[in-house]
Formats: structure tokens, sequence, C-alpha cells
């Protein structure tokens, strides 16, 4: 049975995984009235997976037509940068209509960065640079940042018989995660011939020149390619209470999904596709309940496990708790498991419960 009149708007505001979850499950739910979905890029990009760019894959293998999802799905795709700031203050003004319903889903950014380094927003924005990827061989690569960005990129450039220097301000790779993760990850990498240098400082990238920072004493190195991941900045972070909504704003029928929300209570916050998707498809639960006076439920999604491809053959990752960490191939079928579920999602199957 169709839910909410016919009459009723929703916008969605960013097409990653967040977005493109809220506008699927408002038509799996039966919502009949329009959606309307803005981003500036005209395919969906599954961001995660970029890494494989370094094997010779084209990026359109890991995008999908915005264009044709809203063909699947039901909803209006609108290619256009929206103000999210301006959209906070002054939604009519922000989008140029009036919406019933509006979930902010714009995601994540590279932060500032300085000159001559490539972001993953660089990589996703310009067909260049993506194919530049393809013909790093041979060469000295720099790659800032060992997160899970970085340390599949340093494994990936490794894998094409690149020299790698991975630096991490912090004491360990992965330093959001559990120890043993890092220390799994840590190990693979030495035995790839990357070289790590954590408590490393990045200062700049001049001339060909990375220069660094390990506690008082500053290092030089040359490279030829130099990627910047340090992690990603929320665009603007608001906070939502336990059901989605965004607190502290005078506007009504306010959300907000993925990487740049915070939900109170105790489910997932990291930044990954997994809690993104579950918040998209939270936020649109919500949403129906309110416009159709109903009672919603509170956000509890908790975490199944997470894993890191470690070059093509391998990867390491955990199920349910970190303390669990395993490596190997096992852990990459596992991860390329995770992978065709969201293949199928976007196919149209209702593979997340």
């Amino acid at each position: 049975m169709a839910v909410a009149d016919q009459g009723t708007s929703c916008a969605i505001v960013g097409g990653g995984y967040a977005g493109i979850a809220a506008a699927i499950e408002l038509r799996a739910l039966g919502f009949a009235g329009k959606v309307t979905l803005f981003d500036p890029r005209p395919a969906h990009q599954k961001i995660t997976q970029w890494h494989k760019l370094v094997r010779g894959d084209d990026a359109q293998k890991y995008e999908e037509s915005f264009t044709a999802l809203a063909r699947k799905f039901g909803f209006t795709f609108v290619q256009q940068l929206v103000n999210v700031p301006e959209l906070l203050r002054d939604p009519t003004s922000a989008l140029g209509d009036r919406y019933d319903a509006i979930v902010v889903a714009q995601g994540s950014h590279a932060p500032a960065h300085p000159a001559g380094v490539v972001t993953l927003d660089d990589l996703r924005n310009d067909a260049s640079r993506q194919h530049e990827l393809h013909t790093l061989r041979g060469t000295t690569i720099a790659v800032i940042g060992g997160g899970p960005t970085g340390v599949q990129f340093a494994f990936e450039f490794a894998e094409r018989d690149n020299r790698v220097i991975l630096y991490e301000a912090r004491d360990r790779l992965l330093p959001s995660f559990d120890y043993s993760l890092g220390a799994m990850t840590q190990q693979a990498a030495s035995e790839a011939g990357i070289d790590i240098r954590c408590n490393t400082e990045f200062l700049h990238y001049q001339n060909g020149i990375i220069t660094s920072k390990t506690g008082t004493r500053e290092l030089n190195d040359r490279v030829d390619y130099a990627l910047f991941v340090p992690g990603v900045r929320s665009t603007p972070s608001v906070v939502c209470d336990a059901y989605g909504r965004i607190e502290g704003l005078p506007h009504k029928n306010l959300y907000a999904a993925g990487d740049n929300s915070y939900f109170s209570g105790r489910g997932l916050n990291t930044k990954s596709a997994q809690a993104a998707v579950r918040k998209g498809q939270h936020v649109a639960r919500t949403l129906l309940a309110d416009l159709t006076g109903k009672a919603p439920t509170a956000y509890t999604y908790s975490e199944l496990g997470y894993f890191i491809s470690l070059g093509p053959r391998y990867a390491v990752g955990y199920l349910l708790s970190q303390k669990t960490a395993f490596s190997g191939r096992g852990a990459l079928l596992l991860k390329e498991a995770i992978e065709r579920q969201y293949n199928l999602y976007l196919a149209g199957l209702p593979v997340y419960p």
C-alpha cells in the first residue's frame, strides 16, 4: 500500500551511499510522493573500491549512472551542487523549492591540502587523474595517511613494482582500529616492501621532494607521485537525534545520513559505507513515520565487521568484534562478498534487511 500523499515531496542532497540508500528505501516502503536527488556528479561512485583503479580498471566499473538509478528506483535526479550550510540556514533559498522533507547526505571530502599532491576527490572528479594511476609502475610513490584508504592504495601501488613510502602521523597503521588489525597490516606491508613511516608528520611536497618530520628531525624523500589521504572531513557535520532528525535548527523535517551525520544513541557512527547505507535506510523510515504521524524507532544498528584489502590477493579485517581480526585469502573473499552484496542492492535486490 502506498505511504504518504502523492503530493508529498522529498529532497535528498547527496548521492553517495547514504543518499542512494535513502532513495531506495523510500520506494521500497511504498512512498507515493516525489523524491528528488541532488548531486553534482553524473554517477554514483562506489568510492570504497577506487584503489582498484591502480590495477588498470576503468572508473566506470565502479560507477552507476544516477539517471539509470533514477529510472530503476523511481526518483528524479538533478545534477546540481547544493550549498549545504545555506541549506541548513534556509532550505527554500538553497533548493529553490519547498519540500515536505529534506535528507542531507552530502558525506565527506578531503581536508585542505598542499599543492602538488593528489587527493581522493581529485581522482573522483578528473578522468586524466584516474588514467594516471594506470601508468604508475617502477616509480617512487608517497602515500600520506595510514588509514584504510591509504593502506589499500599503498598495497596496490606496491603490487605494480613501485617503491611506496607510507606516512602516518600516529604510532601505527590503521590507528582508529584495534591494535591487532594495525599490527597484521604493518607486518604484511613490510613483507610487501612498503617503507612505513609511523610517528611521521607530513610537512609539504615541492619540486618532487616530500618533507616530513619525525620528532625533531626533518626528512626529505624524492618521489614521483604523492597521494594525500589522511582522512576525510564532514561537510558540514550535523548532530541528529536517535531517529536521524537534525537537532538545533528551527526548520522541521530536516534529516541527515552518512558521514556528515552523528546519530545520538547506540547506533554505529563510523565514516564507512556500512554505516552510511544503514543510516540512509533508517532516515527514510523515520521520514515516513513523521509524515504519516507514526512513532519512529531509534537507530541501533551495530557493526557487523570491516575488511581492508592488502592488494589483489589478500585482506585483513574482523567479524562482529575487532578482537577477532584475521587476514589472508579468507578475509579477501569476505570483502569481495560485501562488495557483491552492494552491487545486488543497486540491482534492486533487498539484501540489506
